[in-house]
């Protein structure tokens, strides 16, 4: 996500619930190119599952770039969406930016994802929207409007979308921790995820809410009441209202974390120790806390996930063999992170940075872009192709997923976030018009 600082706002409960915010600072070349490379990585590895299928099934078992990926992108996410709460000082204006930098793209891709299912032009390997939200359309919107889609059982809209449900139980977990004013326990909270997952591996039930259509709609509408006035509590003006709506917004995003997802919870909690251990190494470079505590932390959470992943498989179950995929995968993952720190006073090419800017728009227009190729390529078997043609026919579809993530990006996701930018210093301006202070 983009580093957005703004001045401090008035003193309120749900805008100081925290320290003072640091000076703003530039936009972090390294991350945006670490950002940038594993959006476009997960653009290959989705082309050479549906595409190239054969070499898909010889490699991703030595190593899952999906994976390393995602988990590369959770990294970032870790080590910057706090910093961004914390610079700005603001809890409102926090959640401005998040709306503001995640729905509007998100809303365009459904979008065009819906147009290319009334237009027929996809297939049935992959369509560019779940059954679900075409089957149950208005508790798919309210599922997927609340972030939480992946945890309450209709799915992402678009089938990338899984990934941003993590990121806003992240968001949920960040906001209450700062207004509880324990956001500096990133490295504890970190440890704490990667021992749930070792030592309660076979506790986290899948789903446990809903059952049934009926069920399922009452566990969105439920958790969107919940998370609404857990959000509204958040940003009060009153103290004690914001710690209660932070409680409930924490509380919300655990119990789906544990108790509802679709994923097994060895994986949900690798993913937010994963989180938290980006956080805790910004945190260190920032000498908010002691090397020794966050390398305490590494040392544990690094062997807790590479165990958990390779012992366990994706039905929750012990797998069959060690999978040493998921041990090599989850060191480049960690490797890749540390070679960007290590670069990171350096001058990053544009062309990476560039990437970086327009990631978003990567990882969300490909997906319905690839549906449409395979349509293009219909009736004709993909296998039938020569290895030579579908590289081709790769290097072409990548190209034109970054020209249309372009064109998206200063279409949709430039003009949105100057908007929620404007909104934010209108807010400040009338609160500060309200208790007196200086604008």
């Amino acid at each position: 996500m983009p580093l957005i600082t703004q001045a401090p706002a008035p003193e309120t409960a749900g805008d100081q619930a925290g320290p003072a915010p640091s000076p703003a600072k530039p936009r972090l070349g390294w991350l945006d190119a670490l950002r940038g490379f594993a959006a476009l990585a997960i653009v290959v590895e989705h082309y050479v599952q549906v595409v190239v299928p054969e070499e898909f099934a010889r490699l991703s078992g030595r190593f899952d770039i999906g994976s390393y990926a995602v988990f590369l992108f959770f990294l970032v996410s870790g080590y910057i969406v706090p910093a961004s709460l914390e610079r700005r000082g603001s809890v409102r204006g926090f959640w401005i930016s998040r709306l503001f930098r995640i729905y509007p793209l998100c809303l365009a891709v459904v979008a065009l994802g819906a147009v290319t299912w009334k237009l027929g032009w996809y297939t049935d390997a992959l369509t560019p929207l779940s059954p679900f939200t075409v089957e149950h359309p208005a508790i798919a919107a309210l599922g997927n409007v609340t972030m939480l889609h992946d945890f309450l059982g209709v799915r992402g809209a678009v089938f990338v979308m899984w990934t941003l449900s993590y990121e806003m139980v992240f968001y949920l977990l960040v906001a209450s921790l700062f207004v509880l004013g324990v956001h500096r326990r990133s490295a504890e909270l970190s440890t704490a995820f990667a021992l749930v997952a070792v030592l309660a591996v076979g506790a986290f039930p899948l789903y446990t809410l809903a059952h049934d259509l009926p069920g399922l709609r009452r566990a969105v509408l439920v958790a969107a009441v919940v998370m609404a006035v857990g959000l509204f509590a958040v940003m009060s003006r009153r103290r004690s209202l914001a710690t209660v709506g932070a409680v409930v917004l924490g509380a919300l995003a655990l119990g789906l974390l544990v108790g509802n997802s679709r994923m097994p919870g060895w994986f949900s909690m690798t993913i937010l120790a994963t989180m938290f251990a980006g956080t805790a190494i910004y945190r260190v470079e920032q000498r908010q806390i002691g090397w020794v505590r966050c390398a305490v932390a590494l040392a544990v959470t690094a062997p807790a996930i590479l165990y958990v992943g390779g012992r366990y498989g994706e039905n929750g179950q012990a797998a069959p063999a060690f999978q040493w995929h998921w041990v090599t995968t989850m060191l480049a993952t960690w490797g890749t992170f540390a070679v960007g720190i290590a670069l990171r006073r350096l001058r990053m090419p544009k062309a990476l940075t560039w990437l970086g800017s327009i990631s978003y728009s990567v990882y969300l227009v490909h997906a319905v872009l690839l549906t449409a190729l395979l349509w293009l390529i219909s009736p004709t078997p993909v296998t039938s192709l020569s290895l030579g043609t579908r590289a081709v026919l790769g290097i072409g579809f990548c190209a034109v997923v970054l020209g249309v993530s372009h064109l998206t990006f200063h279409l949709i996701e430039r003009p949105a976030q100057r908007l929620g930018s404007r909104l934010t210093k209108a807010l400040d301006r009338r609160g500060a018009r309200r208790t007196g202070l200086p604008e």
